[in-house]
């Protein structure tokens, strides 16, 4: 057998593992009704011949990008199957997981209780004695016009920032994530350090993004309102104020219309969400494990068919909806971007994955779905063309982002002084730049999920943020608006931007789409209420 075929057969063989492990990921996540002990001997059987695959490749005399494939399929099989395939016993597997990133167990350890500790107290949530999510605790935020209830709601989320901050003193298990994930951090292994390094900028640059994003909120929001004397707003009123589009747009958006408007949407875009094979699990079942946390996942890898076509894999959504609504809405668009992203993945087996930069995954879900905010979205997309004015719709589009940009300075400020108790630091952000009043006994930072799945990776959808403002513009200066429909987008993107996978660095599709290394001035632009450029 030559080497060319031997390479063939151990990415073949390293796709099947994948797929494997994408499917018990699923029915993991699921609770699907099927064997699960069979999925797992067959991930791990897969990941048996994948292994004594590439140890049959003989590296010698590999080009560059054959060398690239053989590293970041070793690299896959780690990452991929340290910690649950069956038989590994936890311990060893954060032992294996650890050797592999340079982390101490302590962190991994650390992590993955608080991770625990989180999910429980998310699927816990009550309000007037009602089972609840955080998503829905947020939605009524929005909603309701009293706000002594609007307290009474948002301090229902309570035992959510307990379970990671306790009291917000020395005990805080939050406190004790952030120490063992200081060295890390400082040895260059942080989410914002792997951007960087993946987009071509610098930690700095990263920072200042997240700067001007909070800066941006400060001059057309929090400035005008102390100008005319205003007090600051109260953390339970922040998703009032920006909840403007969601209470007016609401009566237009019931349950049952957001699959349809997402169908419709995409389709007008040449996304045939089922052509592209994409499923949805996103409505509350008995059986489905919680879900505190939106994602988008494999459900099996891309691959080229023996005739040359593409399969496009098996993109799976999992998510909790229910009740309808803009933001029910935003989320399942943005989530419905990742599947047609993984949809569209057009490359080798070795490189069949997410790009080598979690911020440009999050951007890429966000290149279409922030036109769910846009006034003339609305009057084409949305049930009896309903819409928003501008200033409703700039400010319900970039309160989350703010709040994206205030968690990752945060993040950021503690890995510098982890000294310091978070509340104290998230109140002078919030403060600051948002105009929040200050609430030192509450731990109210700590309700995202991904503060404890990997501190940093909140940082993503702030970049995010400036890297799909940023493909948004470069998208429309080639192509023209998108709003009323062009059937010929999803090609164009996913051939610029969406095929790579790991193929090439996310430095290289930007620079490619851009001509330029990213900024923020047109995330500015939007925020500043220029939808259209």
């Amino acid at each position: 057998m030559t080497g060319d075929e031997t390479l063939a057969r151990a990415e073949s063989a390293y796709l099947g593992a994948r797929s494997a492990r994408d499917r018990l990921d699923v029915a993991r996540a699921r609770g699907t009704p099927v064997d699960v002990g069979a999925l797992e001997a067959d991930a791990e059987a897969a990941f048996t011949t994948a292994r004594a695959g590439l140890d049959a490749v003989l590296e010698d005399g590999l080009g560059t990008e054959d060398r690239a494939a053989v590293a970041t399929m070793r690299e896959g099989l780690v990452t991929a199957a340290s910690y649950a395939l069956p038989g590994v016993d936890l311990d060893a597997a954060d032992e294996a997981q650890s050797r592999l990133a340079a982390d101490p167990v302590e962190y991994t350890s650390r992590q993955r209780s608080l991770a625990a500790a989180y999910t429980a107290a998310s699927a816990a949530l009550t309000v007037d004695g009602r089972a609840v999510s955080r998503m829905h605790i947020l939605g009524r935020l929005a909603e309701e016009p009293d706000a002594e209830r609007r307290r009474t709601l948002f301090l229902a989320l309570d035992p959510l920032w307990r379970s990671v901050d306790a009291d917000g003193g020395g005990a805080s298990p939050y406190r004790g994530l952030i120490d063992a994930s200081v060295d890390r951090w400082r040895a260059g292994r942080s989410p914002i350090d792997a951007n960087g390094r993946a987009l071509g900028v610098t930690a700095d640059d990263i920072a200042s993004w997240a700067m001007t994003a909070l800066e941006g909120w400060r001059t057309a929001f929090v400035e005008p309102a102390r100008s005319r004397g205003e007090p600051p707003i109260e953390p339970w009123d922040w998703w009032w104020l920006a909840g403007e589009a969601q209470r007016r747009l609401a009566p237009s958006i019931p349950a049952d219309a957001l699959e349809p408007v997402n169908t419709a949407f995409h389709t007008s875009l040449g996304a045939e969400l089922g052509e592209l094979g994409i499923e949805f699990d996103i409505h509350d079942r008995l059986g489905r494990p919680p879900i505190s946390v939106a994602y988008t996942t494999f459900g099996e890898r891309p691959y080229r068919r023996a005739d040359g076509s593409w399969h496009p894999g098996r993109p799976t959504i999992l998510e909790t909806l229910g009740h309808g609504g803009l933001g029910e809405l935003a989320e399942l668009v943005h989530e419905t971007g990742h599947a047609i992203h993984i949809a569209g993945i057009r490359t080798r087996p070795a490189f069949t994955d997410w790009p080598d930069s979690d911020a440009l995954t999050e951007a890429l879900g966000d290149i279409a779905a922030v036109d769910v905010h846009d006034p003339r979205w609305q009057r084409r997309w949305l049930p009896g063309g309903a819409s928003i004015s501008d200033a409703d719709a700039v400010r319900g589009r970039f309160a989350e982002t703010a709040l994206d940009a205030a968690w990752a300075v945060l993040e950021i400020r503690l890995h510098e002084t982890p000294e310091r108790a978070p509340n104290d630091v998230w109140t002078e952000i919030t403060s600051t730049w948002l105009g929040i009043a200050p609430h030192r006994e509450w731990s109210w930072w700590a309700m995202r999920g991904q503060l404890v799945e990997e501190p940093g990776y909140m940082a993503n959808y702030a970049i995010g943020a400036v890297l799909a403002a940023d493909l948004r513009a470069a998208i429309r200066a080639e192509r023209g608006d998108w709003i009323e429909g062009d059937p010929g987008w999803y090609e164009w993107v996913r051939e610029h931007v969406y095929r790579f996978g790991r193929e090439r660095s996310a430095r290289e599709v930007l620079h490619d789409v851009l001509g330029r290394p990213p900024t923020a001035e047109a995330l500015l632009a939007e925020l500043a209420g220029s939808w259209a450029g």
